[in-house]
């Protein structure tokens, strides 16, 4: 890659790494404290009328009625997904999406969240809270034996009663329905006062949540493999946060008031979002606590439940790819979802489908990124042509430049005049060995999405010890250090293809071509082998042209004399 383009994708990409791997800024919310917001529940059981009866605002004081006697397994397939439930808890064990022939866990097993240090609950478990104390710390309806019955084919509806110890008796149902062809399935959550007494909740509200974790299972040490809270809330996309930043470890809830649409949990490749059907949540809440699960709850509005009274609020849940068409497809409020450019998503949409065309006929995705590479190239050596023709004249002109500079060095306002009015006369743009460049930007982070977001590289191998082209080449790890081969391999590249390409002699220039490839190198040394293989091909496709320019000039050199 050129010079110029390097450095300035390179300063780029700097900035971005040491902005998104220390600062981790957190949203100007309101954060609350574990400690306060038990204190204000204790508040409200202090101030709670005894006409209607408030439901208790803290798990402590609610236990069984109605359960059943053990715990059983329930399956469901369509040709979207293969799910395993519990009635323990009414929840998820296991959701392998089917993509391509492949059938992908979802469910993260909590033995491979613990190198990561990452405390999740490790199911997809869709709980109903009546606090935010339970929403951190858990309710019993986590581990209550639920009743369950089927609904038609692909659909289970699980129920449990809960009494608190002061009488308020609570049914809760929650029904699972899917169907095939169809990427989400229904979720109904239904609460129905069963006392006699009339039954408000704690803030008239309840907190209707999504699961804390996503997979598939990846090393979650990795900066890309990381799994984020995300949600929609007055009509903005919204990525939770945990923790304080860099200079703060405080554990919290992060909560927000307003129209919420949406809301659910990102992985690296996959999403699970709840969207609200036929109402919208009056805010968000997530867990901010550091090393922890991504739950988010949406808060529900709720009104006085009379004796014998129900509540239900359905959901449509999309589980799959970030692929925008499928999100509308649900909801047309999930659009943002996918979290694509405007300008980036067409261009990144047409090399994944080039990709995965080339790869049909390689059947390995490593050797096709070889040939992409090529292609890529070709389709780009106009624009590569007239930059370092135009990088050629300027650094022709230098010398004259430089002697303006001298004379007129007192005199900034004629020796920038000076200088014009050359280019003008040789007919050279200064920009012109920059703007073809620039436009090449785009397509650089459309590859960079596409290679980064594409599920279809997760596990795929290249050759000898390239075994995973989403991850790092990993030959061995010292002190918890990485030991990686690619991007070695691609800093020494780097530095000869800058070193032969034409630009200016200043020592600032040469300094910078000393000095950007070992910038590349801290910045893509985690970055997947995929990325990297490309960058190389690129380097060295790059060194092969310059070599053949070089060499045209010499023998057009030696035929003039």
């Amino acid at each position: 890659m050129d010079k110029r383009f390097a450095l300035a994708l390179g300063l780029s990409l700097l900035v971005w790494f040491i902005w998104m791997m220390i600062f981790n800024p957190v949203p100007q919310r309101q954060h609350i404290a574990v400690q306060q917001e038990k204190k204000a529940e204790s508040t409200q059981k202090q101030d709670a009328v005894q006409t209607p009866i408030t439901a208790p605002a803290s798990s402590v004081n609610v236990i069984a009625k109605q359960s059943a006697r053990e715990e059983s397994d329930i399956t469901l397939a369509t040709n979207r997904y293969d799910v395993k439930m519990s009635n323990r808890g009414a929840k998820i064990t296991s959701f392998k999406y089917l993509y391509n022939g492949k059938k992908i866990e979802l469910v993260v097993e909590k033995k491979d969240l613990e190198p990561a240090g990452i405390s999740a609950r490790n199911e997809f478990d869709f709980q109903v809270y009546l606090s935010e104390n339970e929403f951190l710390e858990g309710s019993p309806l986590d581990n209550a034996l639920w009743n369950f019955e089927k609904i038609g084919t692909s659909g289970i509806r699980f129920s449990v009663a809960m009494q608190s110890k002061t009488g308020e008796q609570i049914l809760y149902e929650r029904a699972y329905i899917f169907q095939e062809g169809k990427n989400y399935f229904e979720l109904q959550q239904t609460v129905k006062n069963i006392g006699k007494a009339p039954l408000a909740f704690p803030d008239n509200r309840l907190i209707m949540a999504t699961p804390d974790f996503l997979g598939p299972t990846m090393n979650f040490d990795n900066h890309y493999n990381l799994v984020e809270s995300v949600y929609h809330i007055n009509n903005s996309f919204e990525v939770g946060h945990q923790g304080g930043g860099l200079f703060s470890d405080e554990q919290t809830i992060h909560r927000e008031a307003g129209v919420a649409k949406w809301a659910g949990v990102r992985s690296r490749y996959f999403l699970l979002l709840m969207a609200p059907q036929g109402f919208s949540g009056t805010g968000i809440i997530h867990d901010g606590r550091k090393n922890h699960g991504k739950r988010v709850g949406i808060q529900v509005p709720t009104a006085v439940l009379q004796s014998g009274e129900s509540a239900t609020k359905s959901f449509k849940v999309y589980v799959g790819e970030k692929d925008k068409p499928k999100l509308v497809e649900v909801d047309e409020s999930l659009r943002d979802a996918a979290d694509i450019n405007v300008v980036i998503e067409p261009i990144r949409d047409f090399l994944v489908w080039c990709l995965l065309k080339i790869n049909q006929l390689f059947g390995n995705f490593g050797w096709s990124l070889v040939i992409f590479s090529l292609l890529t190239k070709i389709v780009l050596l106009p624009l590569t042509v007239k930059s370092t023709e135009s990088m050629k004249r300027m650094q022709e002109l230098s010398p004259k430049v430089k002697e303006i500079q001298t004379k007129y060095k007192d005199k900034p306002d004629i020796m920038n005049k000076k200088i014009m009015e050359l280019y003008k006369k040789e007919k050279v743009n200064p920009l012109g060995g920059c703007l073809p460049l620039l436009l090449q930007l785009p397509f650089f982070f459309a590859l960079y999405s596409a290679l980064i977001n594409s599920i279809d590289l997760w596990k795929a191998p290249f050759i000898l010890w390239i075994q995973d082209l989403s991850l790092p080449d990993t030959v061995a790890t010292i002190a918890g250090f990485n030991l990686n081969i690619l991007p070695v391999i691609m800093t020494v590249t780097t530095y000869f293809q800058q070193k032969m390409t034409p630009g200016s002699d200043s020592a600032q220039q040469q300094m910078m071509i000393k000095l950007m490839p070992f910038i590349f190198l801290f910045i893509f040394w985690n970055m997947p082998s995929g990325l990297i293989i490309y960058w190389i091909m690129q380097n060295v496709l790059q060194i092969l042209h310059q070599l053949y320019i070089n060499q045209r000039a010499k023998k057009a050199t030696e035929g003039g004399v």
